[in-house]
């Protein structure tokens, strides 16, 4: 008997996706934490709040779409086994049911998966400009910090 490797269903590959880009956000995040003095801990510190808030949410969002699928998948193995107890017959009759049933409630999700991922690239591309636009900030305050010290070494 050989083991077989499972395979990695799409909602599986789409999460992974998901949880790459909220580590990538992360990480755009910390590197943030170079400038705090120029941009001043206030600011770095609510883009952080609002980070974990994303992440809570994000993972709030994967446990009840988990929840309700096992919740699916259950109430179709306990459906399935009671009815294949009485009738065998109707019992794989009412098995392929179970199957479209947990088969629906996974398509009629697809919205939610989609849309969730969606927005946790629109996430990763806005924490990337504002990265960017913070970090030419900081440059320009930097520029102008230095520029006024010597200006007052000259006078």
């Amino acid at each position: 008997m050989t083991k077989k490797t499972p395979k990695k269903d799409p909602a599986d590959k789409k999460w992974a996706d998901l949880q790459r880009d909220l580590d990538t956000l992360g990480k755009q995040l910390a590197s943030l934490h170079e400038h705090t003095a120029a941009l001043g801990d206030t600011v770095i510190a609510n883009l952080d709040a609002r980070y974990q808030d994303v992440m809570k949410r994000a993972m709030g969002y994967r446990e009840a779409t988990q929840a309700q699928l096992d919740a699916a998948h259950q109430a179709a193995l306990q459906q399935a086994s009671a009815t294949q107890s009485s009738l065998t017959d109707a019992g794989a009759k009412s098995a392929e049911m179970a199957k479209d049933t947990a088969r629906q409630v996974w398509e009629r999700s697809e919205p939610l998966r989609q849309g969730a991922q969606e927005v946790g690239h629109g996430l990763v591309r806005a924490w990337s400009e504002i990265a960017t636009s913070f970090g030419k900030a900081a440059e320009k305050i930097q520029t102008e910090k230095v520029a006024g010290e010597e200006g007052q070494k000259s006078h």
